[in-house]
């Protein structure tokens, strides 16, 4: 393995209660009653308007509105990106120790490239990355793979000598349609993706070389 390649939202941040502050800020600006961080966390994964349009279809709001609700949300979010994120699991102390072992490391997420630049900043991971590639980086989203494709060129790496660390069924899809093996954290929403063990990791720490973990 050359490089590791990680979702953000659930998979190297706790993001959810933030992004429901902001969800739920867009609701009372319309009126609508505020919804339970746990149910919003569901509807992450395919980027904010999506996110929009699968909370508009479960509580019966228009439509029409979708697109003046993503503006919203993210005006929301973006004021207040990081309040209450944390990193999971052994994120901190994992990724530098994988940069030290000569593994390139980026991020493909469905997060707007600005927003996941802050986040990833504010928590002290930027500066461990090679690559970030968000929302907007390219006309593309996941499932869609040349958005995790495009990681791959910047980092210089081939799908063969990549893994991609995710925690959704669109990060799974995403993975296997670029050639690229998948890890499934365990943890969040990645429990309930069906993988077989090989398949699912505990800790970051696990996608070391061998050598260096017993070390």
């Amino acid at each position: 393995m050359k490089a590791a390649i990680f979702d953000l939202d659930g998979t190297l941040v706790d993001s959810a209660p933030d992004i429901a502050h902001a969800v739920n800020l867009m609701l009372a600006d319309r009126g609508a009653p505020a919804q339970e961080v746990s149910f919003i966390e569901t509807l992450v994964g395919e980027g904010a308007r999506m996110l929009v349009v699968k909370l508009h279809r479960a509580l019966g709001l228009p439509d029409a509105d979708v697109d003046r609700d993503t503006r919203i949300y993210l005006d929301h979010y973006a004021a207040r990106p990081v309040a209450d994120s944390t990193l999971y699991a052994d994120a901190a102390t994992a990724l530098p120790a994988l940069r030290a072992a000569g593994i390139k490391l980026g991020v493909c997420t469905n997060k707007p490239q600005v927003l996941a630049e802050q986040v990833l900043d504010r928590l002290g991971l930027l500066p461990h990355l090679s690559a970030v590639v968000g929302a907007d980086t390219t006309p593309h989203v996941k499932p869609d793979p040349r958005p995790l494709l495009h990681t791959l060129d910047l980092l210089g790496v081939a799908s063969g000598e990549t893994v991609y660390v995710g925690d959704t069924g669109i990060d799974l899809a995403c993975a296997r349609a670029a050639g690229v093996p998948c890890r499934i954290v365990d943890w969040g929403t990645g429990r309930a993706v069906p993988v077989e063990e090989p398949a699912r990791l505990r800790r970051f720490a696990d996608l070391l070389p061998a050598a260096v973990t017993a070390g």
